[in-house]
């Protein structure tokens, strides 16, 4: 009698292990799934913003002069040496837009006195301004224009605010470029700001 409960209990167990490794199984295969479709979505995401830059390239050679200055789809391109960031700029922002490349926030043209604000996704990895908390006071970015025309900033401040402060975009009468992204762990807006060196 003993036996044939403790076999009994024995094929319960065993049956209970069995679909305990089925849902482990199927929990790791789901999770693979996703983590390589986000890893795939990243990386699509990131030829996009490739392909935009040589787009610019293309567009800054036809009819740029032609259009005027709300009109167009693009600002222009930004580098930061130091942390090997290379994108274009949209000359507008939407949610969309951001998820391709850096939009300007705010702000007028490049080469035009005024405070122009930049803001790109922070991805915590090195796309869009993901690094950006990484540069120091000094450091130098450089915008440039759909003419080719190069603006070489100098970082004089950075620091973290909250997200509602728009201070940040106040207006100035002299060459300043304001960077924004958000530093994901505290929910805070991380901001660099640079002055144009003497053109």
């Amino acid at each position: 009698m003993n036996q044939i409960l403790f076999n009994k209990k024995n094929k319960k167990l065993k049956y209970i292990f069995k679909v305990q490794l089925f849902i482990s199984i199927l929990i790791i295969i789901i999770l693979i799934i996703y983590i390589v479709n986000s890893y795939n979505k990243d990386e699509n995401m990131e030829n996009i913003s490739k392909i935009i830059n040589k787009n610019i390239r293309i567009n800054s050679m036809y009819e740029v002069e032609k259009q005027s200055s709300d009109k167009k789809i693009y600002l222009g391109k930004i580098y930061i040496e130091k942390i090997n960031l290379e994108y274009g700029i949209f000359n507008n922002m939407d949610e969309e837009l951001l998820k391709i490349a850096p939009c300007k926030f705010y702000g007028g043209n490049l080469g035009e006195k005024g405070n122009i604000a930049i803001v790109g996704h922070n991805y915590n990895d090195n796309r869009f301004f993901s690094r950006i908390g990484e540069l120091d006071v000094k450091d130098k970015i450089i915008l440039e224009d759909l003419k080719n025309n190069k603006y070489e900033y100098v970082i004089f401040d950075i620091f973290e605010t909250r997200e509602d402060d728009m201070t940040v975009l106040k207006a100035t009468k002299n060459y300043e470029l304001t960077l924004i992204t958000c530093n994901n762990s505290n929910k805070k807006r991380v901001i660099v700001k640079a002055y144009m060196k003497e053109l």
